[in-house]
């Protein structure tokens, strides 16, 4: 063991020191707690033998240092004199592994030692022990987190909500919003959004997202996608001999819900008049089958969803102001991605990615030129036209990076042809007049750029697509030009 040995008086340093190099340990020796401690720094130690009762610093204080200050394993036996048995205990009681009374027993001194050097293996063995033992339970937490978020997306994109990120601000209120309409079943819900924004998939947070629907049905029908003559059969079903073509008895969407959530997609689209039998389902949650007499009670969660603005289709009288009210009580608005900036980057990530893995294809990164095109865009389509430019995208892959230019199949990217504003693309001179004087082509590259960026409404990277150059040679033609600030 490597040993610090501290003690005033030269003598008692001198016969320990003799003492404990015979039984084969390196000793270095100090005269006070000061220089005890400057040694303590300057090596390794296994063990520290220290007297009580020094000039400058005790042997209290400089064990209080070793053990509070610098958090040392290092043993400390104490060298106490007769009648300072106090200071011993109180030693102990301050993380002292032994103390020994003077006159010192060499055989005791040897034993404490002996002691020591045991607990210290049995010490560090545990310490071992331990480590391994916590990197295995690491090492298999990582195994079991990686299966379990792996089960987790299998089993969100099982129930349809595999695509519900949330990046925004906004998509959070959305999802605050759905997380308390899902505690209660008996509050229909109205979902309003553009096409292409998720409607369905906060349905199905609503419904997932409640207590004990996991296991429940989750119906929806989209109410603009089959005949009108059509829609009150599918919701409420038939008897057998209803009507031509009913052979038998059919069960309908509401009834097929029961125990969970009907969902009705596009309620706007609804026949007016079968709009007063739903509003009666609602009110008294119980139906009759097409051509049926028994009354069949309903115990199940409405969420209706809508991309018109139901209020103005009520002042047009195509929609029921008492359904609308009905169907409105839990209200969710989801904003159209253009409102959602922030969220066009990293669902742009996720889904290129995704699309890439699936074609065992990798993905590198966008561009920054790529990412200000990426959130410029005024996808019209919202996150379903995004999804499906990132799987075109990622058909073209691998990818280590994307540059805007690869971008120009998105809508409205590309050089269009003139749209009305009066401005043909520039393709060939001679589609173009030139005046027989003197030609100011300068001022004619200021026109072009100037009704280039009125084209695009001021957005620099695409003018810069739109005309072949790249977006820091359009940066230094506006400082050219005079036209850093326009518009």
């Amino acid at each position: 063991m490597n040993i610090l040995l501290v003690d005033d008086e030269p003598d008692v340093r001198r016969s320990l020191s003799n003492f404990l190099v015979k039984l084969g340990h390196t000793v270095t020796c100090a005269k006070d707690g000061i220089e005890g401690l400057r040694e303590f720094h300057s090596n390794s130690f296994d063990l520290v033998i220290t007297d009580i009762r020094m000039p400058s610093m005790s042997g209290i204080e400089l064990m209080r240092r070793i053990k509070e200050i610098e958090r040392s394993p290092a043993d400390i036996i104490i060298i106490t004199g007769h009648g300072d048995m106090e200071n011993a205990i109180r030693a102990l009681k301050y993380g002292a592994y032994d103390y020994l009374q003077k006159p010192i027993n060499v055989r005791e001194l040897a034993i404490s030692i002996e002691r020591s050097a045991e607990y210290r293996n049995l010490r560090n063995s545990y310490a071992s022990l331990k480590e391994e033992f916590q990197e295995r339970i690491a090492i298999e937490t990582r195994t079991y987190q990686g299966k379990a978020e792996r089960l987790r997306e299998a089993y969100l994109r099982e129930i349809g909500l595999g695509e519900l990120c949330i990046y925004s601000e906004a998509m959070r209120q959305v999802v605050d919003s759905a997380e308390h309409y899902s505690m209660d079943r008996a509050v229909p819900v109205l979902i309003e959004g553009e096409t292409g924004t998720g409607k369905e998939l906060v349905a199905r947070f609503i419904h997932y997202y409640g207590q004990d629907s996991a296991t429940k049905p989750f119906v929806a029908i989209n109410c603009g996608a089959m005949p009108r003559d059509l829609v009150e059969s599918e919701l409420f079903g038939h008897e057998r001999g209803a009507y031509t073509g009913a052979l038998s008895d059919q069960m309908g969407k509401l009834e097929m819900a029961q125990g969970g959530t009907i969902f009705l997609d596009e309620i706007g689209e609804m026949p007016y008049g079968l709009q007063v039998k739903l509003l009666r389902v609602l009110e008294e949650r119980k139906l009759y089958r097409i051509g049926g007499t028994k009354e069949i009670p309903l115990d199940l969660r409405f969420i209706s969803a809508t991309n018109k603005d139901l209020q103005l289709e009520v002042d047009a009288k195509r929609f029921r102001l008492d359904l609308y009210y009905r169907i409105n009580m839990g209200a969710i608005r989801i904003p159209p991605l253009r409102e959602r900036k922030e969220d066009i980057l990293p669902l742009a990530l996720r889904f290129v990615r995704q699309s890439a893995a699936r074609r065992g294809k990798t993905f590198g990164e966008f561009t920054l030129e790529a990412q200000e095109l990426l959130v410029s865009l005024p996808w019209r389509g919202n996150v379903r036209e995004l999804k499906n430019v990132m799987e075109r995208l990622a058909l073209f892959g691998p990818w280590d990076q994307v540059e805007a230019r690869d971008l120009l199949f998105v809508e409205n990217v590309a050089p269009e042809e003139d749209q009305g504003t009066g401005i043909k693309p520039i393709i060939g001179v001679d589609e173009y007049a030139i005046p027989e004087g003197k030609l100011d082509l300068e001022g004619l590259n200021r026109e072009i750029v100037k009704r280039a960026l009125d084209r695009h409404h001021g957005n620099r990277t695409q003018t810069a697509l739109y005309l072949g150059i790249s977006r820091r040679v359009l940066q230094g033609k506006l400082k050219k030009l005079g036209l850093l600030r326009y518009p």
